[in-house]
């Protein structure tokens, strides 16, 4: 039986970050198709660092990397089902010290792509939009730092991964219209549906679970990873999720109905 450590969950880490390079190289063709009326359009990158992750214009690049997030996404989501599924009864009666071989790998996966993302998105952006994106991911990393290192609160971890539910209706949603979908499509409205209700379920709602219980469990999860879930994570989470919320329900629902009223 493979012991759960610290060293399984580096190994694993980087495992993790060479698969998603991996998928990168092998989806490049993926990239290269689109529509005929951006074919012209071309925005080279100018990034501050240049890596073998850099994409020689901006279009390619946006693609890519989320063809990457979607498979990192569906992939985790699924493990997370499977694993409520498997694990549900023990991991729901102590989220702090359970762990399992396939909850503790499922999170050094996510570690290990939040790390090759981290690196895409320097490589590839610069400006607000870096420092953005950056952000959320330096309080994802700091956060699976402690768990993977400690192999500690991994339940937590996992209930914080039900997001990557949403994220596969997320990412599928921008590259429908980067592909340029018409979004009269019935698996494009079907998406839109999924995307909103699974975000309220997924985020806000496992928002709403991880803060209550992270309180609870304030005594036992750790001082100093107590004080940055619950005066730094939680907090940055709760501003960011909102305006996404925002900003995806103005873009499929309040302009959507915008058009239609003037239709009429």
């Amino acid at each position: 039986m493979v012991a759960i450590s610290a060293t399984l969950g580096v190994c694993w880490t980087l495992l993790s970050f060479a698969f998603f390079v991996l998928c990168r190289y092998l989806i490049l063709p993926i990239s290269l198709l689109r529509p005929a009326s951006t074919r012209t359009k071309r925005t080279d990158s100018k990034s501050y660092v240049h890596t073998f992750l850099t994409c020689p214009n901006d279009q390619q690049w946006e693609r890519v990397n989320l063809l990457v997030s979607w498979i990192h996404s569906f992939i985790t989501g699924v493990l997370v089902i499977y694993s409520f599924w498997a694990y549900a009864p023990h991991m729901f009666n102590d989220l702090v010290t359970h762990v399992t071989l396939v909850t503790y790998l499922t999170c050094a996966l996510s570690y290990g792509y939040f790390w090759y993302d981290f690196c895409d998105v320097l490589s590839n952006r610069r400006g607000s939009e870096m420092m953005e994106l950056l952000f959320h991911h330096v309080l994802t990393l700091i956060f699976f730092s402690f768990n993977i290192f400690r192999v500690f609160n991994i339940g937590y971890q996992m209930f914080a991964l039900i997001a990557e539910i949403n994220s596969i209706f997320l990412h599928a949603r921008k590259l429908f219209h980067l592909y340029q979908i018409p979004r009269h499509h019935i698996i494009v409205r079907l998406n839109m549906f999924l995307n909103i209700f699974t975000f309220l379920f997924c985020r806000i709602g496992m928002l709403i679970f991880v803060t209550i219980f992270v309180y609870h469990d304030r005594y036992r999860v750790g001082n100093l990873n107590y004080m940055y879930v619950m005066y730094v994570l939680i907090p940055g989470v709760w501003i960011m999720n909102p305006i996404l919320f925002y900003r995806v329900l103005r873009t499929d629902l309040f302009k959507k109905h915008q058009s239609k009223k003037l239709v009429s």
